[in-house]
């Protein structure tokens, strides 16, 4: 299927205000915003967020549903102070209503007391889809390529 360059530019840059827009809404405890940025039956894993290899427990790392995925990451988030950055997005357009990706990411958190918890780096491998009001992320898992925490 070809796709209009024109359309295939604006959705991809539509999907990296999208990632933007889930990353300052964490960061800014944005719950409401963050809940928006995810499609009501999308899947998240988590798994590696604190380590490289998934963690042992992983089945409850991932969480499924918009309302699920947006209240685990206010749980585990609310009381931090958080930083992350996407950069190096890679986004393949499949047809005019769905995507995926690879984005880069690098995020520091600090506990309540303002000391170092964890700095990571890694990426996340999406889906997305275009929905009557924009895109939305429909799968999200978390890859890590180095982890410090307490550090």
């Amino acid at each position: 299927m070809s796709i209009d360059p024109v359309t295939r530019l604006i959705a991809i840059e539509e999907i990296k205000q999208l990632k933007a827009r889930y990353f300052r809404c964490m960061d800014t405890k944005d719950y409401a915003g963050l809940r928006a940025v995810f499609a009501d039956d999308a899947v998240f894993d988590a798994s590696c967020s604190l380590s490289i290899e998934p963690a042992e427990d992983a089945e409850n790392w991932t969480h499924s549903g918009g309302d699920a995925i947006a209240a685990f990451v206010e749980a585990a988030v609310d009381a931090l102070r958080t930083v992350h950055h996407g950069h190096c997005h890679e986004i393949e357009l499949l047809s005019e209503t769905e995507a995926r990706g690879v984005i880069a990411m690098e995020d520091q958190i600090w506990d309540a007391d303002g000391k170092p918890f964890l700095h990571g780096m890694g990426h996340y491998h999406e889906t997305y889809r275009k929905e009557a009001d924009g895109w939305k992320i429909v799968t999200s898992r978390i890859s890590r390529l180095h982890v410090i925490v307490g550090e």
